[in-house]
C-alpha cells in the first residue's frame, strides 16, 4: 500500500528555513512541517486538526498513533480561548510551547540534537555534528536502530549532573530514537544514512524525495511501542537505564 502522495514539490510546499520571528519546538519532526508549510510556517495558534491532518498525512501515521501524538501534546501544552461567537472555544498550539520543561510536559533531556534542561528551538550545532561523526563512522554508511540508540546512550553519559531519565520522559526519549529510525530508515540498508540526518535533524526539512520515500506502509502505535521497547532493551544493555 502506497501512501497517499503529497503536494511536496509545490511552491507551497517548498523548504524556507524558519525565521527570527517564527517558532520552533525542541522536535525535527514538527520543526520540518513548519519550514516545509504544512504547519503554518510561522509556528503559532495551530488549530488541533490542521496538527492532527499534518503529523498524519507527511509522516504516514496511522490515525491511532497520530491522535495520540496530537492529544499529547495538545493536553500537555495547548491553550483553549474564546474566538468566535460560531465556535466559542479555540484549542491551539505554538510550537514553542512544546518546550516547556516539568515532569508532566513533552520536552526531555539527552534530546539527540537539543540541549537539555532549557527550552530548546533550534538544533544545537555541536550535538549535530556527532550525530553525524557517529553515521560517517558506521559500517553500513548511516545509523542502524542500535546506533541511534548509541548517541543517545551517550548523551545521557555526557550530561552534566550525571542524568538518569525515568518514567515518561525516559519513553520519549526512547521514543525519538524510535521514530527517527522509522521515519528515516532505509528499507534496503536498515540505517539512516548521513544525507537524511543533515537535513532532518541539521536543517530541519524533510529529506531531498520524501514524498517516494516515506513509510510505506503506516507507522502505528503497535509498531512504535515494539521499537521503542528495544531501544530501552539496548540502552539497558549499555547501562545508561534504570
Amino acid at each position: 500500500m502506497s501512501p497517499t502522495p503529497l503536494k511536496y514539490s509545490g511552491s507551497d510546499y517548498r523548504f524556507i528555513p524558519a525565521s527570527a520571528t517564527d517558532k520552533r519546538s525542541p522536535c525535527p519532526a514538527l520543526n520540518s512541517l513548519a519550514n516545509h508549510g504544512y504547519l503554518p510556517r510561522h509556528g503559532t495558534d495551530i488549530p488541533f486538526v490542521h496538527f492532527l491532518h499534518a503529523v498524519r498525512t507527511v509522516y504516514n501515521l496511522s490515525l491511532p498513533f497520530a491522535l495520540l501524538l496530537s492529544v499529547g501534546g495538545y493536553l500537555t501544552c495547548a491553550k483553549l480561548s474564546l474566538r468566535k461567537a460560531w465556535w466559542p472555544l479555540s484549542w491551539t498550539i505554538s510550537l514553542a510551547d512544546l518546550s516547556e520543561r516539568g515532569w508532566n510536559k513533552i520536552a526531555h533531556d539527552a534530546s539527540l540534537v537539543h540541549p537539555s534542561g532549557v527550552p530548546s528551538h533550534a538544533p544545537d550545532p555541536a550535538l549535530v555534528k556527532n550525530l553525524l561523526s557517529a553515521a560517517r563512522a558506521a559500517p553500513n554508511g548511516g545509523l542502524d536502530l542500535r546506533g541511534i540508540t548509541a548517541v543517545h546512550v551517550e548523551r545521557v553519559r555526557s550530561l552534566q549532573p550525571p542524568l538518569t531519565l525515568k518514567g515518561l520522559h525516559a519513553t520519549f526519549a526512547a521514543g525519538e530514537c524510535a521514530l527517527t529510525w522509522l521515519f528515516m530508515g532505509n528499507p534496503s540498508t536498515g540505517a539512516v544514512d548521513v544525507d537524511t540526518l543533515a537535513q532532518w535533524f541539521g536543517q530541519e526539512r524533510l529529506p531531498e524525495g520524501w514524498d517516494l520515500r516515506r513509510p510505506v506502509e503506516p507507522v502505528g502505535l503497535v509498531l512504535v511501542l515494539r521499537r521503542t521497547s528495544q531501544v530501552r532493551s539496548i540502552e539497558k544493555e549499555d547501562g545508561s537505564s534504570s
